[in-house]
């Protein structure tokens, strides 16, 4: 089982839930395996002993065994957790099996990868022989498993030939492998020796004994008895060639091919002192005679080649593989390897087939081994790649991504081989980012990599899609590419509004705060909240009137920060009358309203007497007395207000008269009844004041003056958002200041005025406990008030004195006020 990385462990846990939950297709395969077994792979000598230890990284299994040979084996207690075992390897067939019960329904196994092997004997002798050469066998006995099984033949320490075998046993098996060569002059020595090629283990050579073969003093032909009995000679007078044993190394060795090689004589001699004949065999190419040509392994590079030279293989795909020698001297071309099965087709060309690669480094060779007795040795190219299991993109720091700040993006790329041919890219949506090769990691073997990418991230970013690519660069037609799945990243941002008026009109009891929507924007999504001098809004419902117009403030927040921004509420409504019945006009003054309606936006009045509209450019007269109806229009509405408007006139009196309040009435005369009116300036009913604010408390500042005419009454001061002035009537003006801060200390003025004059009233508020600081200030202050009281008074003698001269009357009456003479009280008691 492949170990998992740590960034594999929650599919590892994934795994283990599904398995909780599903049942596998199978008894022996699950689609994750919770069973642990070591060793994984047991090669071992048959009639050895060995032990395999079966445990589980599941931990709520429910029973653990190791079966072997069809017995099953428990754990001991206490020590339940895993099961130890060791057998002897009696048997060929033994595949010993680890079993985890996982629930009540479902079990899973995993078989242990056994070879046995039995090293075998091995005898050389002569089968076969006659005048020219000679065929010998190398037997082979009680060896396992055959299929792992390669005999090589030298001929004076070179080696010539390489026979593997084919089989599926796992039995020990006698194997014999047979050798034609011709006789030399010369002696010449050949041995056999069998291989066991084994994957995780390297077993010695079984070398056989030295024959030397010569020409000369030939037996006669004969069967040969079995590989394990004496060689005998059937023949008297020829005695047998000499066996003799030699001790030799491996020294591989090229023969040239015997077809360009023919006899061209033979003789026999007589000897006296034997009677033995004497065969020499004569050997010469049939070729023309030309100087020896100086063989290398430099010179053979165009004529030893593999077929293809560079291989790209994925791991368990087949491969196959030509080698072959172009040219006359060679005399041998053969593989060596423990993988696979090669097939010389003929003395130069050599087929290795591997049905499935199972191992990350495939170490093969093929040699050529020449007549003139170099040999030249060949290894293929052959890169073994595996695609990634998975590619995905996480980020490296598990908090929230903050605009304004770097972060790194790791591409984990799982279980992929060759690394060094691994190219990561680097995508934000279709935008290429970044490409990087790990150059310095030379493993064959299946690796983990993690490519890292540093990104600034701002607002813009949120909602980016980031993957990475896994490319495997193997070659100019083959580059198979993995693909991540998006990352989406979620970037928190300040919240900011996207669109807010600055100014905003609603109609009286038309419109509630809720109504006014303010696109916002921020990441988490923020929330919107309201003030109002202040105070939180808590009725987003409540529907607004004339007295809710000023200025609101929106705030977004979220976790990153906060935002806020104002907006102006006017409130407009309908225009509506709060006047008097009854007015009073000079003499050839012009038009004006006597009272101003209230309405927003402002509206326009129209005068309208007897449903005819008067012209506002005109003056009044003598005449004009009478019922008007003031007309106000504005987008809202319109009101009417019925008044009666009288005309004074103006009259010099120098009689005495007598007064009540405002009213002096003088003697009858002429039956008609004459009130005069006296006219007055303005007076506050209060002095000048001086007011501590509390913070935070709401207070009420009034002013209010008497005068004849009524007095306009305003306040002067600087404005501000808690301050709220109402009008009640021409005479009365009241501020109401909500909850009171340090910026609302300061004088306030209130003005009253009329025809005859302007006063002004002082009020100073200043904070708790720093009224000190301005007492300097304050009493410049009354100086000036001071100074202007003097003047004032100064001012009411002087108008007194005139009024004793001259009187404004107001004549009330059905006649023309010019035609009744104006006498004293002295005349008309004479009269």
């Amino acid at each position: 089982m492949r170990l998992l990385a740590p960034a594999m462990l929650p599919l590892r846990m994934l795994g283990i839930l599904m398995l909780m939950i599903h049942f596998c297709g199978c008894e022996d395969s699950c689609s994750y395996n919770p069973v642990l077994l070591h060793p994984l792979e047991i090669v071992e000598e048959y009639g050895k002993e060995v032990s395999i230890n079966c445990s589980s990284d599941y931990p709520h299994y429910q029973q653990i065994a190791i079966i072997v040979k069809n017995k099953t084996y428990y754990p001991e207690e206490p020590f339940r957790d895993y099961a130890i075992f060791s057998f002897p390897l009696d048997d060929w067939n033994i595949e010993p099996r680890c079993r985890v019960l996982v629930n009540e329904s479902h079990e899973c196994y995993k078989d242990v990868d056994m070879t046995v092997y039995k090293n075998p004997e091995v005898d050389l002798l002569v089968k076969k022989e006659d005048a020219v050469g000679v065929e010998l066998q190398c037997d082979i006995f009680d060896v396992a498993p055959v299929q792992n099984l390669s005999v090589r033949w030298y001929k004076n320490d070179h080696l010539i030939r390489i026979n593997s075998f084919s089989g599926k046993s796992r039995e020990a098996v006698n194997e014999s492998s047979v050798l034609t060569v011709s006789k030399e002059e010369n002696t010449t020595q050949f041995r056999c020796e069998a291989h066991l090629n084994l994957r995780s283990r390297s077993l010695p050579a079984t070398i056989s004994k030295t024959l030397n073969i010569s020409a000369t003093k030939i037996p006669v032909s004969r069967d040969v008895t079995p590989a394990h009995e004496i060689l005998t000679s059937e023949t008297e007078t020829t005695p047998p060639p000499q066996f003799d044993m030699l001790s030799t190394t491996f020294h591989p060795f090229n023969m040239p091919d015997s077809e360009n090689f023919t006899v061209i004589n033979s003789s026999t001699a007589e000897d006296d002192e034997s009677t033995t004949s004497e065969n020499i065999l004569y050997v010469a190419e049939t070729t023309k005679a030309h100087p020896a040509e100086v063989i290398t392994c430099e010179s053979l590079k165009k004529a030893f080649k593999i077929t293809p030279p560079e291989v790209v293989v994925r791991y368990g795909d087949p491969v196959v593989l030509t080698c072959s020698g172009d040219n006359a001297s060679v005399e041998l071309v053969s593989w060596e390897t423990p993988y696979g099965r090669h097939e010389e087709m003929n003395h130069f060309t050599s087929n290795l087939t591997i049905t499935k690669v199972e191992t990350w480094k495939l170490e093969l060779m093929c040699f050529a081994a020449f007549f003139a007795g170099q040999q030249c040795t060949l290894e293929p190219n052959i890169t073994v790649y595996k695609t990634p299991d998975s590619v995905s993109v996480t980020a490296v720091d598990p908090g929230p991504m903050i605009e304004g700040k770097k972060y790194l993006l790791s591409c984990n790329i799982l279980n992929v081989a060759p690394v060094n041919q691994l190219h990561v890219k680097w995508y934000r949506g279709n935008e290429s980012l970044h490409t990087e090769h790990p150059k310095n990691d030379h493993l064959s073997t299946p690796q983990n990599v993690s490519s890292i990418l540093t990104v600034p991230l701002e607002r813009g970013d949120n909602g980016s899609t980031f993957r990475c690519e896994a490319e495997l660069q193997l070659g100019p037609e083959l580059s198979p590419l993995t693909l991540s799945a998006p990352y989406t990243a979620l970037v928190h941002y300040k919240p900011f509004f996207k669109s807010c008026p600055v100014r905003h009109t609603v109609e009286e009891n038309k419109f509630r705060m809720s109504q006014l929507v303010c696109e916002t924007d921020g990441n988490p999504p923020p929330s919107v909240e309201w003030y109002h001098a202040g105070q939180k809004l808590t009725d987003l419902d409540k529907l607004f009137t004339r007295t809710d117009s000023g200025v609101y403030r929106a705030s977004v927040s979220n976790s990153v920060g906060q935002s806020s921004t104002d907006v102006l509420i006017t409130v407009e409504y309908a225009p509506s009358f709060s006047c008097n019945r009854h007015y009073k006009a000079k003499v050839n003054s012009e038009l004006k309203t006597p009272c101003e309606p209230e309405g927003s936006p402002p509206p326009t009045i129209t005068w309208l007497k007897n449903g005819a509209e008067v012209i506002s450019t005109r003056r009044w007269t003598k005449n004009d007395g009478g019922n008007y109806t003031l007309r106000a229009t504005n987008t809202h509405g319109t009101a009417l207000h019925m008044l009666y408007l009288d005309i004074l006139c103006m009259f010099i009196l120098s009689q005495n008269y007598s007064c009540a309040k405002n009213i002096c009435i003088y003697i009858q005369w002429a039956k008609l009844n004459i009130k005069f009116s006296i006219h007055r300036s303005p007076e506050f009913n209060q002095g000048n004041t001086s007011e501590e604010i509390i913070l935070g408390q709401n207070m009420t500042l009034d002013c209010s003056a008497d005068g004849n005419p009524k007095p306009e009454i305003h306040w002067n001061y600087t404005s501000a958002e808690n301050l709220r002035v109402t009008t009640v009537g021409r005479h009365k003006i009241i501020m109401t200041i909500t909850r009171a801060t340090s910026t609302n200390a300061g004088k306030y003025i209130c003005v009253a005025s009329n025809k005859l004059g302007m006063k002004t009233r002082f009020v100073s508020l200043t904070e708790m406990g720093k009224g000190n600081d301005k007492s300097i200030s304050g009493f410049l202050w009354w100086i000036i008030l001071l100074v202007i009281l003097i003047f004032v008074v100064l001012g009411v003698v002087f108008l007194f004195y005139k009024k004793r001269k001259y009187r404004i009357y107001n004549v009330v009456g059905n006649k023309d006020p010019q035609q009744i003479p104006m006498t004293n009280k002295s005349v008309a008691a004479n009269s």
